[in-house]
């Protein structure tokens, strides 16, 4: 079968498209035909090298954490899955031996791991993971399912517990993760504002319905937010930006607001003022990707029809370099969808 696999760290030409032998599947695992996945960040931090222990894995290895696919084969102890089924995956893999998880508290696990191998025509998917799905979901949806609307369900429903109360400031609303956290907060009834980095990506969330969209390279931002909520700030901020957006998240946030934070694109070391913290009496809600629950929440409201990932260009396994180029230089107005066929 054909696989994209890096042997190294280091830029996107490290990604090499190889043929190899087929994958068979373990005693708790499903063999799965790949029918779409997406890049991710997640992707891109584990090619480059990041040090964070999270972020590494063996080698060579097959990236790629989204999946949209069809069970093809069994391990000999599943019994919930029969082949042909339509799937997906919850990528957080909790150890199921620490005491957090003794005690039902998967999302604290330390020991936890992070599902990857799409990048392929075949995936190996444990079936602890995985989500049978409705077949009236697009592949293309799919594909931009698990990593992002899973991650922003537990920031957003897990952590914040946003209500019709709340108004949501969501950075970089047209990515993968800020689009997810748009329509999560809108299900829950909250009031969203977003940011974006081009006009042309401020267009398409105004299109979709976002009803105050500010440039966030652009000066006076937190101005325009406090006065779009009539001068209190967003009682919700979503951060994953990291270093070029936390002081300002910190600022605009409503006195005893929350700041949900899962990301660090723009960097991972941040400064703020404390006193300015504990004035406010801000709460700063650290979250990663998201549990079996979460995902099933999700999932749910996917297939009802409540969820419509921004997809904004599709490609062969023998253009994921390309997408990879695509994702860093920010070219792309959503989700980057890779099939293999």
């Amino acid at each position: 079968m054909r696989a994209v696999r890096i042997h190294r760290t280091g830029g996107p030409e490290v990604l090499e498209l190889e043929e190899i032998d087929e994958p068979i599947p373990g005693r708790r695992e499903l063999l799965v035909r790949v029918r779409a996945t997406s890049v991710n960040h997640r992707d891109i931090w584990i090619r480059r090298g990041h040090p964070h222990p999270a972020y590494r894995v063996a080698m060579p290895a097959i990236l790629g954490i989204d999946l949209s696919g069809d069970v093809v084969a069994l391990g000999a102890t599943v019994e919930d899955f029969s082949e042909g089924d339509r799937v997906t995956v919850c990528p957080y893999l909790p150890c199921e031996r620490c005491t957090f998880c003794r005690r039902a508290r998967p999302q604290y696990c330390p020991n936890f791991d992070v599902y990857h191998g799409t990048y392929a025509d075949l995936a190996i998917l444990p079936a602890r993971a995985a989500l049978k799905v409705a077949p009236h979901v697009s592949d293309e949806a799919l594909a931009s399912f698990s990593n992002s609307y899973i991650t922003a369900w537990q920031m957003l429903v897990g952590k914040a517990r946003v209500g019709p109360a709340d108004t949501v400031f969501v950075w970089a609303g047209t990515s993968g993760l800020g689009y997810a956290a748009i329509e999560i907060a809108r299900a829950a009834g909250a009031r969203v504002l977003a940011s974006a980095g081009t006009q042309e990506k401020i267009a398409v969330l105004e299109r979709r319905g976002v009803g105050l969209v500010v440039n966030h390279h652009e000066p006076g931002l937190v101005e325009t937010v406090t006065e779009g909520t009539g001068g209190l700030g967003p009682t919700v901020v979503f951060e994953h930006v990291g270093r070029a957006t936390w002081e300002r998240s910190l600022t605009m946030a409503a006195s005893g607001g929350t700041v949900v934070t899962a990301g660090a694109t723009s960097g991972d070391e941040v400064s703020m003022d404390v006193t300015a913290l504990f004035v406010k009496q801000l709460r700063i809600l650290g979250s990663r990707l998201g549990t079996m629950d979460d995902a099933l929440g999700a999932l749910g409201h996917l297939e009802a029809g409540h969820f419509d990932p921004i997809v904004g260009a599709v490609v062969g396994l023998r253009d994921v370099e390309r997408a990879h180029r695509m994702l860093e230089e920010g070219s792309v107005v959503g989700k980057i969808v890779v099939k293999p066929t």
